[in-house]
């Protein structure tokens, strides 16, 4: 029997916090950030009324405000959980649709005329799985389409910690190499609007990288890089940088 990839680790944590009682673990799509970057990526590109597929999409909060923003929206991300979530945000959105997917193992058929990840690609903590989902995700657009990184986990001359330029061959290998247990739970709140509710999960696979080897790897993809923006410290993620690339 095949080996389940360690990125399905977000499947068991989505399980973990809903059956708890959160009802939102990701972004929100009252995140103010979020949508002034989406709008503006939206207006910059005209794409209203195009099709974007986003990769890893969550619970669905991009899916809504890029339906609100008048696109025609398909998200896939490896969780059946959360896809069931993004399903139900969407409902309402006629242009909107949800799949489950692996974004390294399988291919998108169609081609898109944009592509969005936000918090995504960070996941990917092996050479051959992330480079394998960036030449995916550049496959999938048409010839000139723009594409999003949104909030991936970096690092600069301030915070350069857990950032390996080394190739990483294996997931034990990462492990080895981060020092990072990701089995142990450790205590998480949420915030639920009247209170905070405490939830035992454990950490989740994530590489980090800075703005000269995030650039490489979009570039080694065939991606053309024109914007690295340095992020806000935010709820989702302390360091993060969002990267806007071109097919």
């Amino acid at each position: 029997m095949m080996k389940q990839p360690y990125y399905l680790a977000y499947e068991k944590r989505y399980k973990t916090v809903f059956e708890a009682g959160v009802h939102h673990w990701g972004h929100a799509p009252d995140d103010a950030v979020l949508y002034e970057t989406l709008k503006n990526w939206v207006h910059a590109n005209d794409l209203k009324g195009k099709s974007i597929i986003e990769f890893a999409c969550g619970e669905g909060a991009c899916g809504v405000i890029l339906s609100e923003l008048g696109c025609k929206y398909h998200g896939v991300d490896i969780s059946p959980t959360v896809v069931q979530k993004a399903k139900e945000a969407l409902r309402d959105y006629k242009d909107a649709t949800v799949d489950v997917f692996d974004m390294v193992i399988d291919t998108v058929t169609e081609k898109y005329d944009a592509a969005l990840d936000c918090m995504g690609f960070h996941m990917l903590v092996t050479d051959n799985d992330r480079n394998t989902y960036l030449k995916n995700a550049y496959n999938a657009l048409r010839v000139g389409a723009p594409m999003l990184f949104f909030r991936q986990s970096y690092r600069n001359e301030n915070n350069m910690q857990a950032v390996y330029k080394g190739v990483v061959h294996s997931f034990d290998e990462w492990k080895a190499i981060s020092g990072t247990d990701y089995d142990t739970p450790i205590l998480r709140r949420t915030n639920m609007g009247n209170g905070d509710l405490e939830v035992l999960i454990p950490l989740v696979p994530a590489r980090a990288n800075d703005k000269d080897g995030y650039i490489e790897e979009m570039e080694k993809a065939g991606f053309v890089v024109e914007e690295f923006m340095e992020m806000e410290e935010s709820n989702a993620i302390l360091y993060s940088a969002s990267i806007f690339v071109r097919k």
